[in-house]
């Protein structure tokens, strides 16, 4: 997927970021429909994940264990997600 200034961010930081990578690529498809990219920070502190939207702004973040079906929900809420759909 090309990298586009208009792509929503899903932001992996933290410690202990392959487990999350890994759920998040059996959902390749789907991020990619929506637009999704991936970026990953490591660091020494505790994991967060963040959604950023088209808008730039942050749309949901989680420190723990996550479902890629919420993150999902979540983006096909957004107002910018009904007008793609």
């Amino acid at each position: 997927m090309a990298i586009s200034d208009n792509d929503r961010i899903i932001i992996l930081s933290g410690e202990n970021i392959a487990d999350a990578r890994e759920k998040l690529q059996k959902y390749r498809a789907e991020l990619k429909e929506r637009d999704v990219r991936i970026e990953e920070k490591p660091s020494k502190e505790n994991f967060k994940i963040e959604l950023i939207g088209k808008d730039k702004t942050k749309k949901w973040e989680d420190d723990e264990d996550f479902k890629v079906s919420e993150i999902l929900k979540k983006i096909d809420s957004m107002p910018m997600r009904q007008r793609e759909m």
